[in-house]
């Protein structure tokens, strides 16, 4: 904050009432009281903005000293000078042997919350209504300023068609009187919204006016209706005539809205654009071939719609320092403009590129106090790589750029005569074209702080400021870093409440060479602090919740961080969709403020939709027996969520969340409950859940489970889960025999209480280049819990990531699970059910194998089982590829899915076609194209010995299959509808994100 005295009119406002009053008045009525002591001091009305301690410390008038008329014009100024009254008026009347003094106040009145509510037709919305309005919270409120507000808002939505609505300003001046805040609420009645009619074209067209009215697209197609009317959709409509001018290379066209009148009677509202269309101006390069997007991007002209001396100078110096970046080094750009003539230009780039280079070799020289690899990582240029950067990256843009970072950090560790040159040799080494970027640096003496001289600190801790700071005796000295610890010391007054702290700082050559003095200067000012916290806005939320967020409280220095800190804490809730944060009053002349919160909480009930689809090697139909290998396909999917948010005002949220594929359908009621009893750490949530299923191509089936869960975070890469799950799952459309596993086809209740550990201490989640990520995940069925069968599950995953160099990445993840029954009576419903099977292979496990086809699989019908344990491992190798954005992936993939853990094998060859107990490898290649949400993943691996089975190679039906009796594929050389077939080795697989 800086410092900023009361305003000029508020200096004026007593000379202004003192002559109102008439000065003979004033004369005659002070001068009867004058030098009287003053026996009575009073405050009219009698409760004050100020708290009794602040007014005695401010008024220099005092009970039992003499009455002066100076004293009381410095009352009124510091008085007014506090921000907080409006009107000020003293009245002295006989009191016993003395006078009395009475201050007549009026005061100040401050924004507090602005809402915009009532028949509100969005756009605009309530959040830009309010916006509009200009109305920051604390400020002092004033109703002409109110006034213009109402004509910002009607502005608005005439903007966006709604010309009858109307804008009524509400003052709420009960809710918060004891702090002299108003809340403003705007009644808004906006009313039918009006209608384009046809555009109206004036100026220098050059262009017909059917095809101008068709590019601003205001008119709806087919329909042939006219659009309604939105600030958005004027926007847009410009944009389109000025993109249809650009497309015509009329590169100077202006387009204006002129005027938009509106018509009572229809409803409607006429544009009328300006139009000058000027020359047709064609952009050339002669020498070289540049696509016309990449010449858009380039020359700025496009962008800027102008054409200028400026314009063009900064597009010769793009295409130059693009070529330069290709590899043509010596590349010379030179622009001619060309006169109109017949309503035609145009501007020609006159291009020499040169031989092409390549970057080989970047030589820094004179370097000894840093490493040549500290200076190259701040570097832009680059040596030639493969498939990256083919030909280096090199411009002198960029060579200038990386002079000045190596001179900065030079500079910056005290080396204040630092000269950094570069030379560029042509033909290295006797090759052509191959170039060599020397840079020489010069890095002269280093200075050193002699002695640090701190000044003008009062009311902090001089020994913790010294030990903050980077320039103390014997360290390096540098502009650098006085300015550091310039934003360490002032960020240290702030937290401490001092808003209007100020800093100096100067320095002298010390006895000793290379030596400085230095001599910081502190000017505190005043402090401030917490007088209260309020916080307005809240009508569901209770308060309690809120006040637990809260990290200032009354008497606290007013620190902006603690300010900003209790806002984010504020919106980690989750049930506030806008928190503002102010202090009341902050130019005022007082040390203790109070601090603002206004919140809007967001909408109770939320609706999100998604849709996509999935790709690859996944079900086929439901009655048929296609490929047990699985078969090419397209399953669209879409999701409905539905959210009530902030129940009972503490933020418990209840939650429906639907998908529905030709793969899947599920539905989950979610309960969530955050913060446990206030513990920011702890959170509860109840599932429950209906999924019809047949993603695994062996069966369908069908899952009814409820669950509960305890998360709590230990610390901030570690977390527990505490889960407790019922459910029950029922077996259908089964691709197996149901003479040799009846078992299989029976419905199966399992109750299982689990604990799952997750540690993540990866630098990014999304695309980590270091870290690690542990899972352990352990389960128990059994009949305590109320489960059918007793198993015990065992579910762990290690993955690492070490960077090798600076662009090449190596990840690992390694995957094991065990599922081990125990206390079976030998009923086959006590054994481990086949939809609790592990099932792998595919995109996230192993990329030798289609979706969930690794494993064992069924001997009469070749159709996946799944299996009791399992074992992972991948490798990848990540590295640049073309760009910044494009990325390579080698990968290895290795495990498989197991029968048994006793049968878990690191064997690499399969003993005959019903063993599958074995080892699968697969080697590959990915892309990453970096995005915003994530990359997205394209990966291509290929199984070295992918397993064969015996299976059912055609479109048999499940009927069939039963029809063909208990063995319907007897093992060879009998005859049967099955064959021997091995499972596809090339695998492709799309999605985003990375492997692990």
């Amino acid at each position: 904050m800086k410092e900023v005295r009361h305003p000029l009119a508020l200096c004026c406002l007593l000379p202004l009432l003192l002559a109102a009053l008439g000065p003979e008045k004033l004369l005659a009525q002070y001068s009867q009281f004058e030098g009287l002591p003053v026996r009575n001091i009073r405050f009219d009305p009698e409760r004050q903005p100020l708290e009794a301690s602040q007014l005695h410390e401010l008024l220099p008038v005092q009970m039992n000293q003499p009455l002066q008329a100076a004293a009381v014009r410095s009352a009124i100024e510091k008085l007014f000078a506090t921000g907080r009254y409006t009107d000020i008026r003293v009245d002295a009347e006989p009191y016993r042997d003395g006078v009395s003094i009475t201050f007549v106040t009026q005061s100040r009145w401050f924004v507090g919350a602005v809402t915009a509510a009532g028949s509100i037709s969005n756009p605009p919305n309530a959040g830009q209504l309010e916006n509009a309005a200009g109305l920051s919270l604390g400020q002092p409120f004033n109703e002409a300023q109110v006034r213009s507000s109402v004509v910002a808002q009607q502005r608005l939505l005439e903007n966006n068609g709604l010309y009858a609505a109307t804008v009524h300003p509400v003052f709420d001046w009960e809710s918060d009187k004891d702090y002299q805040q108003v809340n403003i609420r705007f009644e808004v009645e906006a009313g039918p919204r009006a209608r384009f009619s046809r555009p109206v074209f004036v100026g220098d067209l050059k262009m017909d006016s059917a095809r101008l009215a068709k590019a601003t697209k205001l008119r709806r197609w087919l329909l042939g209706t006219w659009k309604p009317v939105t600030q958005t959709r004027v926007r847009q409509s410009l944009d389109g005539v000025r993109s249809l001018y650009e497309k015509a290379n009329r590169l100077q066209s202006r387009v204006s809205l002129d005027s938009m009148p509106y018509d009572t009677d229809t409803n409607s509202a006429a544009p009328t654009y300006r139009i000058d269309a000027g020359p047709r101006i064609e952009v050339n390069t002669i020498g070289v071939k540049l696509s016309r997007g990449r010449l858009q991007r380039l020359v700025p002209v496009f962008e800027e719609h102008a054409v200028d001396h400026d314009l063009l100078v900064e597009g010769a110096r793009n295409i130059r320092d693009y070529l330069q970046s290709e590899g043509y080094f010596e590349a010379e750009v030179e622009f001619k403009e060309q006169r109109v003539t017949n309503d035609r230009a145009s501007i020609d780039f006159l291009v020499n590129p040169g031989e092409r280079h390549k970057l080989v070799d970047l030589l820094i020289r004179g370097n000894r106090y840093f490493s040549t690899e500290s200076i190259r990582d701040r570097m832009f240029l680059q040596t030639a790589s493969f498939l990256q950067f083919r030909h280096g990256r090199y411009s002198e843009a960029m060579m200038r750029r990386d002079e000045a970072s190596i001179t900065d950090l030079y500079e910056s560790n005290g080396f204040r005569d630092v000269k950094v040159t570069h030379r560029v040799a042509d033909n290295y080494k006797g090759r052509p074209g191959d170039v060599a970027v020397f840079i020489d640096i010069e890095e002269g003496p280093q200075y050193f702080v002699d002695t640090l001289t701190l000044e003008g600190v009062g009311q902090m801790n001089v020994e913790d400021l010294l030990s903050r700071l980077s320039s103390v005796a014997g360290q390096p000295f540098s502009d650098f870093n006085v300015a550091v610890d310039r934003d360490t010391i002032l960020d240290r007054y702030f937290e401490s409440g001092f808003p209007n702290v100020t800093f100096e700082w100067s320095s002298k050559p010390a006895a000793q060479p290379h030596r400085v003095d230095l001599r910081f200067v502190v000017h505190e000012g005043a402090q401030q602090f917490v007088r209260q916290v309020i916080v307005s806005g809240n009508k569901v939320t209770r308060g309690p919740l809120i006040d637990r967020k809260l990290t200032l409280n009354p008497g606290d220095p007013l620190s902006p961080v603690a300010v900003t800190e209790t806002q984010r804490r504020l919106y980690d809730l989750g049930v506030f969709s806008r928190v503002d944060a102010a202090v009341q009053n902050p130019d005022g002349e007082t040390d203790r403020k109070y601090v603002l919160y206004s919140v809007e909480e967001a909408k109770r009930f939320s609706l999100a939709t998604g849709i996509g689809a999935e790709f690859g090697r996944i079900g086929g139909c439901q009655n048929c027996l296609e490929s047990p290998g699985g078969a090419n396909g397209f399953a669209p999917r879409v999701s409905i969520d539905i959210t009530r948010n902030n129940l009972w005002g503490s933020t418990h949220s209840i939650s429906l969340r639907t998908r529905a594929s030709t793969l899947d359908q599920r539905a989950l009621l979610n309960y969530s409950w955050p913060r446990v009893h206030y513990n920011e750490n702890l959170t509860i949530s109840f599932t429950a859940l209906v999924e019809h299923s047949r993603d695994i191509r062996t069966f369908t089936f069908r899952r009814e489970e409820v669950s509960a869960q305890l998360n709590q975070r230990f610390r901030k890469d570690i977390t527990l889960f505490y889960r407790y799950a019922f459910r029950r799952v029922d077996i259908a459309d089964l691709k197996i025999s149901p003479f040799l596993l009846p078992q299989f086809s029976q419905p199966v209740r399992v109750g299982i209480t689990s604990i799952n550990l997750v540690q993540d201490r990866r630098d990014d989640p999304v695309d980590p280049h270091k870290g690690i990520y542990n899972t352990v995940d352990l389960g128990l069925a059994s009949h305590a819990a109320g489960s059918q069968v007793n198993f015990m599950r065992l579910l762990v995953r290690n993955s690492t990531y070490h960077p090798i160099g600076k662009r090449l990445v190596l990840a690992r993840s390694t995957e094991f699970g065990d599922i081990w029954a125990f206390h079976s009576t030998g009923d086959p419903l006590e054994i481990v059910p086949l939809a609790e099977h592990f099932f792998g292979g595919g995109s996230s496990s192993h990329r030798g194998f289609a979706e969930f086809q690794a494993g064992p699989r069924d001997p009469s019908t070749g159709f996946p089982l799944g299996g009791t344990a399992l074992l992972f491992n991948q490798t990848e190798l990540r590295f640049p590829l073309l760009g910044d954005n494009l990325g390579g992936v080698l990968f290895h993939d290795m495990g498989n899915i197991y029968s048994s853990l006793g049968n878990l094998s690191f064997r690499v060859t399969q003993k005959d076609i019903r063993d599958f107990d074995y080892m699968v490898h697969a080697i590959g290649i990915g892309f990453r194209y970096r995005l915003p949400i994530g990359p997205v993943r394209l990966d291509l691996g290929y199984a070295l010995n992918s397993p064969r089975y015996y299976g059912v190679p055609g479109n048999y039906t499940q009927q069939d299959l039963i029809n063909l009796g208990p063995n319907p594929c007897p093992p060879p050389p009998a005859a049967s509808v099955c064959t021997t077939q091995t499972l596809r080795r090339f695998q492709p697989f799309i999605s985003i994100g990375q492997t692990f």
